[in-house]
């Protein structure tokens, strides 16, 4: 597919090439979620197959108590990831500061918050920088 994309054009064809290129792009969009669909229905079965390669791998290696078997065809690991949720956030900032356990947090700015400040203030809090990217977005027309 090959198409000439210009801007450089009277208002009333802009609009025009403009509503020709969201055409076009939904028409792309559309044959690439196609093509993502297919290509995951035609992933399901070894996906499948996979999951159940790692349940019979992992019973063997809780069957003879170890954490990784080398073989000649590759080595068989376990990891374990783990995340901490909180379920009172009060509570846990009372102990982080009553305790002086600040190694316990994250460190990073809450960028809405940032926003807000600057939009109330007028300037960054220190030692912040806030970045935006903007992106282009395209809507299927209603009906369509």
């Amino acid at each position: 597919m090959t198409t000439e994309l210009t801007t450089s054009a009277p208002p009333a064809q802009v609009v025009a090439n403009i509503e020709k290129r969201v055409k076009q792009y939904v028409a792309v969009r559309d044959l690439i979620k196609g093509m993502k669909d297919r290509h995951e229905k035609e992933l399901e079965e070894l996906v499948d197959i996979q999951n159940k390669l790692t349940g019979v791998i992992q019973q063997c290696l809780e069957a003879v108590g170890a954490e990784s078997i080398k073989t000649s065809e590759g080595t068989a690991y376990t990891t374990t990831r783990y995340t901490a949720s909180l379920a009172d956030p009060k509570a846990f900032m009372d102990y982080v500061i009553s305790n002086s356990m600040f190694d316990l947090l994250d460190r990073k700015a809450n960028s809405t918050a940032v926003r807000d400040h600057v939009a109330e203030k007028g300037l960054l809090p220190p030692g912040v920088n806030l970045s935006s990217i903007s992106t282009v977005g395209v809507r299927r027309a209603s009906g369509k």
